[in-house]
């Protein structure tokens, strides 16, 4: 695939392929959503004062494309491609006040419903 047709990847339902054997895998749904820029770097964090052969690595899920959502995308990528195959119109979450979760739920609701 060229760099450029990555672009088009994004916000489409794409299906799910598990590394695992079974019987897991046949818990895992067979969909997702494209919701975030995914998969995120994972970047190695220069800590000064470390152990000796210690390495600090950070995935940085922040650079998914969903601000202040980061790890959150990843789960509704399935939550909502599992909602929309049950036919689902409508989806109820809580969360705290100013809550990622909620905001993360509300943007990709609107997101997958164009």
């Amino acid at each position: 695939m060229e760099k450029n047709d990555e672009a088009f990847k994004f916000l489409t339902k794409n299906p799910y392929i598990p590394l695992l054997g079974p019987p897991i895998s046949a818990l895992i749904p067979s969909h997702t959503f494209s919701l975030g820029h995914l998969p995120t770097p994972i970047h190695k964090w220069n800590l000064p004062n470390l152990p000796n052969n210690t390495e600090v690595w950070l995935k940085r899920d922040d650079l998914s494309g969903m601000q202040l959502s980061g790890n959150k995308v990843r789960k509704l990528e399935f939550l909502l491609a599992d909602a929309v195959a049950q036919g689902a119109d409508c989806i109820i979450t809580i969360g705290g006040i100013q809550s990622n979760h909620c905001r993360a739920t509300a943007c990709c609701c609107q997101v997958s419903q164009s």
